[in-house]
């Protein structure tokens, strides 16, 4: 089944929260904002993954009532197919091989911006000496 990552988030933490969550507890889960989390309820619904309840008793009165999302049948048959796995495996999908060359232009990046920075020392070495001479010689 194809997600988006916002959407694979939403499932996996909801899953991580024991298959139970609130709007709250998957936004701290996912750093998405409330809309993105309500957004992603409403596709999440249509394709029979998450099933959505408001919780009134949850608050005190005069405050919204709580959402609260839990995953459907279908959704944990996805999950039990690799769902939750092909989302956190797209969140880590470093090779060490591309690590390495770009730690290799970023250390040669540095090695250019420690010379610019020596430099610059030494250009205010020589500016504050001019200045220094040029003051006594006004004296």
């Amino acid at each position: 089944m194809k997600l988006d990552q916002g959407s694979r988030n939403v499932v996996l933490a909801i899953d991580r929260n024991g298959g139970e969550a609130t709007t709250t507890e998957i936004r701290r889960a996912t750093g998405l904002t409330n809309s993105s989390v309500r957004y992603r309820y409403g596709k999440l619904e249509d394709l029979g993954l998450v099933e959505t309840e408001r919780d009134p008793d949850a608050t005190p009165d005069g405050v919204a009532a709580v959402t609260v999302a839990s995953l459907t049948d279908i959704a944990r048959e996805e999950i039990d197919k690799g769902l939750t796995v092909e989302a956190a495996q797209e969140r880590a999908h470093i090779e060490p091989n591309d690590n390495y060359e770009h730690i290799k232009a970023l250390e040669g990046e540095i090695a250019q911006l420690r010379h610019l920075v020596n430099a610059l020392d030494a250009t205010q070495d020589d500016i504050i000496g001019v200045l220094k001479d040029t003051r006594e010689q006004m004296r």
